[in-house]
């Protein structure tokens, strides 16, 4: 009966470790996308998945699932179907951008927060720990492209000289699957604001663009600070107790 906990915590270790190595593997897919246009379909394949893995197996290993569980969940199918409503339906329906924008916003703030919260229970620096790490920020800069994208339906024109109502709009019933180049150019700006580099190729023109451009440099700013204490933190930890162990080895002798 004393190794049922052993046991259970070993099961939840290796089960978060595979959360983080899939979590940046599928953060990874979507980036190779953005790289071959011919491959723009495992962008949306990868963003349907990264919604399913963070809504089920963030809770999947929990005993008893919360009410916040369960709005958790309820949150990454409301994202999986406004996604998808959104790449379907034509571009001249701009109200079809702004679930998208409002349900992944939300669902990846959440998702990060649990993923720090996790990352700071771990009782040393990993490798799987820093894979989780690493995804996090991918994800924040995967989201942020996403829901730049959708702005860019919303109110066309938001980024220069990305203009949908100049090529896009010219068929009526063209849907952004069919400009992977553009949904490309826009996740690079989003990844220009999250690292701060501003390269000053695409620039936000309006308010709203604006706005999130900022956001997004300042939570990715923000999130590097956070983790890095984490890691500091935990790796301080390890070498402390490193030196406590020789210590008492030195005492033995």
């Amino acid at each position: 009966m004393t190794f049922e906990p052993t046991r259970r915590k070993r099961t939840s270790r290796r089960s978060r470790e595979r959360i983080y190595q899939l979590l940046l593997s599928l953060c990874l897919l979507v980036l190779v996308s953005f790289a071959f246009p011919w491959l723009s379909w495992l962008g949306t394949v990868g963003y349907s998945l990264i919604a399913l893995l963070l809504t089920q197996l963030l809770v999947i290993r929990k005993a008893r699932r919360t009410m916040s569980d369960r709005l958790f969940q309820l949150l990454g199918i409301v994202a999986l179907g406004s996604q998808l409503l959104w790449l379907i339906t034509p571009l001249r329906w701009v109200n079809t951008g702004v679930p998208l924008v409002l349900s992944w916003s939300l669902l990846t703030g959440w998702s990060v927060v649990r993923l720090v919260k996790r990352l700071s229970r771990e009782t040393r620096v990993s490798r799987e720990m820093l894979m989780g790490a690493a995804a996090g920020y991918l994800l924040l800069g995967l989201t942020a492209g996403l829901v730049m994208s959708a702005v860019e339906t919303i109110q066309p024109g938001s980024f220069e000289p990305l203009d949908l109502s100049t090529e896009q709009l010219r068929g009526t019933d063209a849907t952004l699957l069919l400009s992977p180049g553009l949904f490309a150019k826009i996740n690079y700006f989003a990844f220009v604001c999250l690292t701060t580099l501003g390269f000053g190729d695409i620039n936000p023109m309006l308010p709203l663009s604006r706005m999130i451009s900022v956001s997004t440099g300042i939570v990715g700013t923000l999130y590097l600070a956070v983790v890095m204490g984490v890691l500091i933190s935990r790796y301080t930890g390890e070498l402390e107790d490193r030196d406590d162990l020789e210590d008492q080895d030195l005492d033995e002798l």
